[in-house]
Order: C-alpha cells, then sequence, then structure tokens
C-alpha cells in the first residue's frame, strides 16, 4: 500500500525506544520480536562482529561494557566514539541509533508487511542543532529516508490532544525515563503549542533507583551472610553478581507499583570466597522502597519549581501535569508531585508510550514529500494545531459513533 502521509512515529529513548504506527485514526504502539512494546536501545557487538540490540544489549552492557552500550542519546552531535573491543570497530552515537532504529524499522515491518521510507522522530527538548542533524543521519543510515523531527513534549501533548476548556493555557510535561528527567512547560495559545522553557537532569532516573534497590536492600544481606571480598558494584570480580542483582531490582520495582509486597530469587547469584554458591531470596515490601525513591522525586521537582519560576510561573498557572516514563507509575511518585508540586496530574494513556504514540499522531498530518519538523532548538519552538486537531476531532467522532 502506497502511503501518502508518514504514519510512523518513533521515540527514539535514552534507555528504551518504541515505534507506533497510525492505523486510520487509532494509534498502535508495534511490538518486537520478543512481544514487547519497548526495546532497550542498547546495542552489543561480540568477536565475530554480529550487531544486537535490544535486551541481550542491555545485559551485556552491564556485564561485558567494552562490548556492549547503552544511553549514547546522551552523546548524539559530539565526537564521542564508542569503542567495542572484540570486534575492533569504533562507532559514533549516531550509528549506534541507527542500530536501534534499524530494529525498530525492521519490526514495524514484520508487523504491519510494508517498507518504513518514512518516519516521525522524537528528540528531546534540549537537543541542539548538531544533535538533531545527527539524529537525521541515524535515520538515514536506518534506511529511514524522510525523518521529520518532533520535540518529546509536544508528541507527549500531542497524545493527549490538546485537550482544555480554555485557550491560552500552560502545561507541563514531566518526562522521567531509564537514565534522565526532563521537564517542560507548554504553551497552548491561538491555535499554537508552544515549549516555551525545559530543564532537567542527565543523570536523573529510574536506574538510580535501581542501583539503590541492590546496594542498600540487598548487598547488605549478601555479605552478612556469605564470605564475599571487596564485594562492591565498581569491582570487576563481581560485574556478572551485580548485573543480576540490578536486573532483579528492576523488575522488584516495577512490581512494586502494583503490589504491596514481591520476591527477589537468584538460584546461584555467584560463588563466595570459599567456592559456595550465592543464593538470593528476599521479600521486598513497597513500603522498603518509598524512602530510597524519593530523594531522587525530590531532585525532579525541584528542577520542576526552577523551570516555572525562570518563567515567573506558579504551579497554579499550569493545568495538568503529564507523566511520561515509567517510574511515573510508581504510587509514591504521583502522591509526591500531588503535594508537592501541586499541579492535577495526567495519566489517562501508557506513560511508557505516550511519546511514540504522539509522534504518530504528528505523523498523520504530514504528507509525505511535504513536511514540517518540530525541531529541539534552545529556547522554543511551536507546532500548529491546524491539522493536528482536525484530525483528533475525526477521531472523537468517529469513536461517539462507534458508541
Amino acid at each position: 500500500m502506497q502511503r501518502t502521509t508518514v504514519d510512523f512515529g518513533i521515540h527514539l529513548g535514552t534507555a528504551n525506544s518504541e515505534i507506533a504506527v497510525l492505523k486510520s485514526t487509532e494509534v498502535e504502539v508495534i511490538e518486537n520480536n520478543e512481544g514487547q512494546r519497548r526495546t532497550p536501545s542498547a546495542v552489543w557487538i561480540d568477536g565475530k562482529g554480529r550487531v544486537r540490540v535490544g535486551r541481550l544489549a542491555k545485559q551485556h552492557a552491564e556485564v561485558d561494557p567494552t562490548n556492549a552500550y547503552s544511553e549514547f542519546r546522551l552523546f548524539m552531535g559530539t565526537d564521542h566514539v564508542y569503542r567495542f573491543a572484540a570486534a575492533g570497530r569504533e562507532m559514533k552515537p549516531e550509528e549506534l541509533s541507527a542500530e536501534v532504529l534499524k530494529s525498530l524499522r525492521a519490526d514495524a515491518h514484520k508487523r504491519t508487511g510494508g517498507e518504513i521510507r518514512a518516519a516521525v522522530i522524537s528528540v528531546p527538548a534540549y537537543f541542539d542543532l548538531p544533535a538533531n542533524g545527527a539524529t537525521r543521519r541515524a535515520a538515514q543510515m536506518a534506511g529511514i529516508e524522510l525523518s521529520p523531527l518532533i520535540q518529546e513534549p509536544v508528541a507527549a501533548a500531542l497524545a493527549y490532544g490538546f485537550e482544555s476548556e480554555r485557550d491560552r493555557v500552560f502545561w507541563m510535561v514531566y518526562d522521567i525515563g531509564g537514565g534522565t528527567f526532563d521537564a517542560a512547560v507548554m504553551h497552548v495559545r491561538d491555535g499554537l503549542i508552544q515549549v516555551v522553557n525545559h530543564g532537567g537532569d542527565e543523570y536523573l532516573g529510574g536506574k538510580l533507583i535501581d542501583w539503590e534497590i541492590v546496594e542498600k536492600l540487598l548487598v547488605p544481606g549478601l555479605v552478612r551472610n556469605y564470605k564475599l571480598t571487596d564485594f562492591r558494584r565498581g569491582n570487576g570480580n563481581w560485574r556478572g553478581a551485580f548485573a543480576k542483582l540490578k536486573q532483579q531490582a528492576e523488575e522488584a520495582k516495577i512490581r512494586l507499583s502494583t503490589d504491596e509486597v514481591t520476591d527477589i530469587f537468584i538460584d546461584q547469584l555467584c560463588k563466595d570466597d570459599n567456592g559456595q554458591p550465592v543464593r538470593v531470596e528476599l521479600e521486598i515490601r513497597r513500603k522498603d522502597l518509598e524512602p530510597l525513591i524519593a530523594p531522587f522525586v525530590e531532585r525532579s521537582i525541584n528542577i520542576c519549581h526552577r523551570v516555572l519560576a525562570e518563567k515567573r510561573l506558579d504551579p497554579g498557572d499550569i493545568e495538568k501535569l503529564i507523566l511520561v516514563g515509567g517510574p511515573t507509575l510508581t504510587p509514591i511518585l504521583r502522591e509526591m508531585l500531588a503535594q508537592q508540586l501541586g499541579i492535577p496530574p495526567e495519566f489517562r494513556l501508557d506513560p511508557l508510550t505516550v511519546v511514540a504514540r504522539g509522534a504518530a499522531i504528528f505523523a498523520g498530518t504530514q504528507r509525505v514529500g511535504h513536511v514540517e519538523s518540530v525541531q529541539a532548538a534552545p529556547g522554543q519552538s511551536t507546532v500548529e494545531k491546524g491539522r493536528t486537531n482536525e484530525f483528533l476531532e475525526e477521531t472523537r467522532n468517529q469513536e461517539g459513533s462507534a458508541g
């Protein structure tokens, strides 16, 4: 089928990436080969030069850090080089991003049966022109010939359709992922949406919580019960053990978003100094986790207050707070935002995929051969609601008639 509009939207994230497609008036987030809608933004190259992207690459990044890498988006547009020791290869961040895009494109091809030659790609609000250029080059290397860009907070807002009872309102997008945090203030007025201010922390995200679980809840019990000389994260002798602990901590954290209690079980973590197998069997309660999470949430809230203050805005000036990212599913985070930030949170849509959804909606308004990029640039960027609102209105009308 020959497409007349771009239709595909990609969230090329620091920790995870997703691809979505607009089908008529519905957005579908496409699953990868493992049946997951999110693909870790990680690349592993083995000694034979074989490239792997996703979950396996993420796991190897913890145990084999000279042959697998993640979070390379942080260096987009720079001269940073990643060296793969076993394969003897060197790659730039844009080349690694291209591998992630190739993987997403292959997943979309498998699910839809069509060649993906065009896709809207989301970028952080703080990306400058070199980082944007690197993103476009990554798309070209991945076989995506047409790649209009959209800022992540704009995409998140688009997913919610700019629904407001008033014109001339402010929204805030609170985006905390696996490795980074971003806060953006949006101004909707006279048919335009504008990113008027943004801020963040490139070293504030869910992985820090995972490591807190490892170091505060898991390691103390292990060193009490087993002889483990210099058992710490930075010791290369225990790298494999800490990679397993990190993975289990992340999974436990996710379960505790809905459960009050969960178990961590690892039959054989490693061997102790006496050659005996080390076994992990531990019950973790949500209330054990909350004191570990709170300091990171407070850091993010302080950034939100600063972003508002820079534009002489108060929380009362913001109509809604759009939540983006897996950590926003955590009950204590939402409670702290409500109490300490005081902006009504909006999370009707899945915060894990909302950016990809918004990118796909924008893609549906972009005709092949005539596209507009909502580029990240210092200061501001705008999006006109026109055709997007027409599409959203059509969606609501069809949903109403179907009901």
